[in-house]
């Protein structure tokens, strides 16, 4: 009987000790509502909409992204069956693209989902001698493996070794490689579209972000080839919707920054996001109206998440462009200690709270399940 009641106490206090504080998530005060990707097809029922997906640090294969896409068809269709996954097709320069077209919300959705893991797996390899191992004597063996604790152990295999390393890459002096392997499987999707006069919407995990925002800008730049820019204003004047998971433009932009720049200048330069948007306003001719699109920017954020920091809206919000944040949790964390650091970076999108705000906005779109 004792022991009965005591593996009830501890079962109960273990219950009490993990917690998931943003599920449901939260919209920080002065946020806007969104429209999630059912929204914008309730009100283009006519065109297709294209979702750009980009993934973000680590290392990822083209299996990443049929899952992605089935968390957003099946936040609007209930009873949703996912089809088989397709095999991508290989972008020049390695990038890879997966693609699907769904219908859902009494219109048409067509992924693309991007993987560029395969641009910088190679340099990574370099690191593979560090990652932990069968522990050996270092003093008198050939491969030394040093004694690691274990959590140590996963955080500089992953987080270092396979994550951050990416973003070291990217920074480095193979920036401009990987931002014209990106400006190239962006521009072929937006050639082989088909019909491609739909609204845009854009899904980018972290680093993902960054590189989709170079890839853009640098299309739009004046002096960028004729063919391209046409594509990135075109690209431009559809984009309706932004989708930021695990944004690390703050942490990213102080390596384009100087460090005599006085405290109180303004980041426009160092920001991948606001030199999209500015070349946005500056190069792409409004519509008849006279105004840009409203662009809806959504971030969300875990704040157990080591690497991301909220997008704040005082830095993007302008007459045609609105910005929310929205807090969540992509896994428990313990005794308000600890969430599973991996976790909390690398599972935005399959969290199917962000899933569904994705899908259906918020307000919740009449036509999600």
């Amino acid at each position: 009987m004792l022991r009965n009641f005591v593996t009830i106490a501890v079962s109960l206090g273990l219950l009490a000790a993990c917690s998931t504080p943003y599920r449901p998530p939260v919209m920080v005060r002065d946020s806007t509502p969104f429209p999630g990707i059912a929204g914008i097809i309730g009100e283009n029922t006519r065109q297709p909409v294209d979702v750009l997906v980009v993934h973000g640090m680590c290392t990822h294969t083209p299996a990443w992204a049929p899952g992605i896409f089935d968390t957003i068809t099946g936040a609007i269709k209930a009873n949703y069956q996912a089809p088989a996954a397709a095999s991508p097709t290989v972008a020049r320069n390695a990038v890879q693209h997966v693609s699907r077209t769904e219908q859902a919300a009494g219109g048409t959705i067509r992924y693309h989902g991007l993987v560029w893991s395969p641009l910088t797996f190679p340099l990574k390899r370099q690191l593979d001698y560090d990652n932990t191992g069968t522990p050996s004597d270092c003093a008198t063996e050939t491969e030394c493996k040093p004694t690691r604790a274990y959590f140590n152990g996963l955080l500089k295999d992953r987080l270092l070794n396979d994550c951050l390393s990416d973003a070291m890459i990217y920074e480095g002096r193979s920036h401009p490689q990987i931002r014209q392997a990106m400006v190239d499987a962006v521009a072929d999707i937006l050639e082989n579209a088909g019909n491609g006069n739909g609204p845009l919407v854009v899904v980018a995990e972290s680093l993902g972000s960054k590189l989709l925002f170079d890839a853009l800008s640098e299309m739009l730049l004046p002096d960028a080839p004729p063919h391209l820019r046409q594509l990135g204003q075109h690209a431009a004047r559809r984009l309706a919707l932004i989708f930021m998971a695990g944004n690390q433009l703050p942490i990213l932009g102080l390596a384009e920054q100087q460090i005599e720049t006085p405290p109180s200048a303004p980041v426009m330069e160092s920001d991948a996001l606001q030199r999209f948007l500015a070349l946005r306003r500056a190069q792409v001719k409004p519509p008849s109206a006279g105004e840009l699109q409203r662009l809806a920017i959504v971030a969300f954020t875990d704040p157990n998440d080591l690497l991301a920091y909220r997008l704040l809206p005082s830095r993007y919000q302008a007459p045609d462009v609105s910005v929310t944040d929205v807090l969540v949790s992509n896994s428990p964390s313990y005794l308000g200690l600890i969430e599973n650091p991996f976790a909390a970076h690398l599972n935005y999108l399959t969290n199917t709270d962000v899933g569904r705000l994705i899908a259906c906005g918020r307000p919740t779109a009449p036509s999600c399940r």
